[in-house]
């Protein structure tokens, strides 16, 4: 397991603890040191210099931006509804 997974975990687990759910997922972004770590990682891929560990945590970072993404879109969904 990387550094990085159980933070994206811990912040998604809070995300969803809150009451104040709808308008958490919404306004929801990484926090600084975790979108400074994705930059980092596209900034490595672009120059073709990613580690296997560094490409496995990208992969998994780009599933969580991709779940995000879906469940925000839910959320303005049922809000509109």
């Amino acid at each position: 397991m990387n550094a990085m997974q159980p933070a994206a975990y811990d912040e998604l687990v809070e995300l969803f603890a809150d009451t104040t759910v709808a308008e958490r997922i919404l306004t929801f972004h990484p926090s600084p040191a975790m979108q400074a770590r994705i930059e980092e990682l596209l900034e490595k891929n672009r120059q073709g210099m990613l580690t296997s560990e560094e490409q496995t945590e990208l992969d998994e970072v780009e599933r969580l931006e991709h779940l995000i993404r879906l469940i925000k879109a839910r959320v303005r969904q049922k809000l509109a509804g």
